[in-house]
This record gives structure tokens, sequence and C-alpha cells, in this order.
């Protein structure tokens, strides 16, 4: 084992220039450096910087090591070759293993011989059936403090990592360790939003005695929909958002409406269609919000063209909406409301069908109902 190199991984450090490089490592390095600061869905973008310093360095293996909100144990956030199933569950404590010793004392550590090392443990081997020779193991160091562990796993033709390796993998620990702090504080930011909105939207459905949860409902529903159909976790993110606020505009409708125990006469539902569009002028005025204005503005438009405020048709009526309009009508057909018994889920399932193609979008339906069938057959 040779502990302590050179240096630290450091956030912040400036790049510089190691003999012996071409100026083609560098040109990569900037790009990756460029795209890890850029973007916040990393894990990609990380196994690709992780794959050229596998290329670069001639090693078999890589892997990055975060640290946990404790700052107890270390877990995979990215591994290459091999099963990323298998080694999500392994963890190991701080001072547990050559990247937890790396941890321990915030050093990088060149181990030639794992199996005959005193830091090796044989967890990972154990799980991946893979056999770990040389290990080069650098700490993700962010303001001093660790936030995780870059691996470069056996040299290939039975070399040793070199200290310049060591030097090359220190300054891709750069951008790296930045990304996982800014990723991490983007989560938590995110979190207190969604918290926030839902808050929002509680508050405004205690103002409606008869849709308590209806809001948590419809986006659970939504989601399901969307997994189905596949769609990218970001877009997933988006409509989540969209379904929390998509009544949002009830704030604006009042008490005599919104709570009346009959069905709406005519006028009155008119003024009930308005919530629509006060919801999408209340998130209109944030603009870190245009990705939710669709599904909360025409969430009752139909395929026909009969829905409201724009009388849309077919595909002209955004995803979010099509999505949302399944959620919501489903939530409300099974809900019970004073002047009517909710339908049970087979009523309701029916109803959804006959009405696909017509208000609704027979992709959406057929998905929602595809993953309703499982749920129901799980609680049965």
């Amino acid at each position: 084992m040779r502990p302590g190199l050179r240096g630290r991984c450091r956030a912040g450090t400036a790049i510089m220039r190691i003999e012996g490089l071409n100026a083609g490592f560098y040109e990569k390095l900037l790009t990756i450096w460029e795209k890890l600061n850029a973007s916040l869905e990393l894990d990609y973008i990380l196994l690709n910087a992780m794959s050229y310093l596998e290329e670069t360095l001639d090693a078999e293996r890589s892997s990055i090591w975060e640290l946990d909100e404790a700052g107890e144990e270390l877990f995979f956030r990215v591994f290459s070759g091999g099963n990323s199933e298998i080694v999500e569950e392994i963890r190991l404590k701080i001072g547990e293993g050559v990247a937890g010793h790396t941890a321990k004392i915030s050093a990088p550590v060149i181990i030639e011989d794992a199996e005959h090392s005193e830091f090796w443990s044989v967890k990972v081997d154990e799980k991946t059936h893979f056999q770990t020779k040389t290990i080069l193991s650098v700490p993700l160091l962010f303001r001093d403090k660790v936030v995780g562990v870059v691996q470069l796993i056996n040299k290939k033709n039975g070399g040793v990592f070199t200290g310049r390796d060591l030097r090359s993998v220190e300054m891709m620990c750069i951008p790296i360790a930045t990304a996982l702090v800014n990723a991490k504080l983007f989560k938590e930011l995110e979190k207190t939003f969604m918290e926030t909105a839902l808050a929002l939207a509680d508050a405004i459905e205690k103002r409606d005695r008869y849709t308590a949860g209806h809001t948590r409902r419809v986006t659970r529903y939504s989601l399901w929909i969307a997994d189905e159909m596949k769609l990218p976790s970001a877009e997933k993110k988006w409509l989540a958002l969209s379904g929390i606020l998509h009544d949002i505009g009830k704030i604006g409708i009042r008490d005599n409406i919104l709570n009346k125990d009959g069905p709406l006469a005519n006028d009155e539902f008119e003024t009930m269609k308005q919530h629509t569009v006060f919801g999408a002028e209340i998130v209109q005025k944030i603009h870190s919000l245009k990705n939710v204005v669709d599904g909360i503005l025409y969430h009752h438009e139909k395929m026909d063209g009969s829905g409201y405020p724009k009388g849309l048709k077919g595909e002209k009526i955004p995803l979010f909406a099509r999505i949302i309009a399944v959620a919501d009508t489903y939530d409300a057909m099974t809900t019970d409301r004073p002047y009517r018994k909710g339908l049970s889920h087979d009523a309701a399932r029916d109803e959804l069908q006959r009405m696909s193609g017509t208000q609704f979008d027979p992709e959406v339906v057929k998905a929602f109902l595809n993953r309703l069938e499982r749920e129901v057959a799980v609680e049965n």
C-alpha cells in the first residue's frame, strides 16, 4: 500500500497539467467538467467520466462511492462492468475496506495486492464474483470534507497504478465532488419545494370538505400512468408537480359553489370551470414552474373537443393534461359525494373504457387500467 502519495481531491482546485498526458486528455476533462456542472441527472455522465478514466489508465473497472446522509457509510453511486442491482445493497462503514479506509484517512491509497492488504474487504467481490487485484482509491473532498471515494480497479496486463495515474484521477475528482454536493443540495431543495406545494394543496382542499386526499391520489395515479408509459424521470417530476397543483385555482372559487351539497347549476358550473384558468394564472407568475402550466390549464379538455377552457382536441391537448384528466376523473368517480355514492373500481374502470377516445386519450386509459389492475390484485 502507498497512502497519501500526493495532495487531495478538492473541489475548487485549478486544472494542472500532468507531464506526459496529451492535449486530448485536457479537452476531454474540460468537457466532462462542463457536463458535470451543468447536469442534475448525474449518473449517466458519471459513468462516462469513469469509463474515460478506465480507458486512459488501462483499468478493468471503476466506481464512485458516495457518503450517506449520516456520514457513516459509503454506498455505490455508480459502478462499471457489473450488475448495479447487486451492488446497490453493499455498504461500507468509514474505515471498512479500502474505500472506507480512504475516506477515514482522507488521502489517496494505491493497493498493489488487494488480497493481502490489511484494508481489503471481500464484500464486493463476493457479490459480483469479480477478482480485485490492484486498486487506486482517491477521496472526494468538498471544502475539506469527504463526500465519497473514486476507485479504479485492476491495472491491465498485470501492472500497478502509478503516481501519474493518481494525479489524473485527482483532477477528475474535482468536478465529481462538486457535482455530487450540488445534486444533493438540489434534491433537498426539490423535496422542500414538493412538500411546500403539497402543503398548499392540502390547505386548499380543507376548503372543500369532499375532496380530502384528492390531490395526493391524483398525483399517485398520474405517476402510475407515467411509469406505464415509460416517461423519463425528469418528466415524471414535472408531472408530479402538475398533479399536486392541478386544482390550485380552486382558491379563487367561492365557498358556496365549492362546498355545494348538490349538483351545480349551469351558472355555478361556468364559475367552477374558471379554476383551471385561475390556477394557470397563479403558476404562470413563477417562471421556474412553466412546465406545469399546461397540466393545470388543460386537464379538463376532452379528446373530442368538448372540454374546457379552450376546447382543444386530440393530441393538441398536452400530454400532462391528458394524464391528469384520467387520474382526476377516476378519483372523482370513486369518491363519495353528499349527493351520490362513489363508484366501485369495476364500474369506474368500465366508465373510463367507455369514454376512451372521446373524453380520454386511449393510450393513457390503457396505461392507467393496466397498472390499476395490478394494484387491485395486490390489495386483494
